[in-house]
């Protein structure tokens, strides 16, 4: 299924699968692979760890509510810190998107 439509706050995002689940939608979505600096040595790399499941609370969209099921990638570095990729959609350790809360700044990675 192809189609191109915008969402608050999932310009840059992949969105793999949309589901009804009741009265709600859920939004299966990843980003793009890319490279990320390690946050102790400072060096870039790419290699994959693992994948998590982040279960986030959204705006509401043709006004049911919208859960994301984002699958954060995290990365391992040569020196061996594990760390999480930078989203645009959610702060670390939170369950609401960015765009759920106004006061938060929208800033793209």
């Amino acid at each position: 299924m192809n189609f191109n439509m915008n969402i608050p706050g999932l310009k840059d995002v992949e969105i793999t699968k949309v589901e009804e689940v009741g009265d709600r939608i859920a939004l299966y979505v990843q980003l793009p692979k890319c490279t990320h600096q390690c946050p102790i040595c400072k060096k870039e790399t790419s290699k994959v760890h693992d994948y998590r499941i982040q279960k986030i609370n959204h705006l509401e969209w043709f006004e049911r509510l919208t859960i994301l099921f984002y699958k954060r990638r995290r990365y391992v570095c040569n020196c061996g810190k594990r760390f999480s990729e930078k989203s645009p959609l959610v702060d670390k350790y939170q369950r609401y998107s960015k765009e759920w809360d106004p006061s938060s700044e929208y800033t793209c990675y």
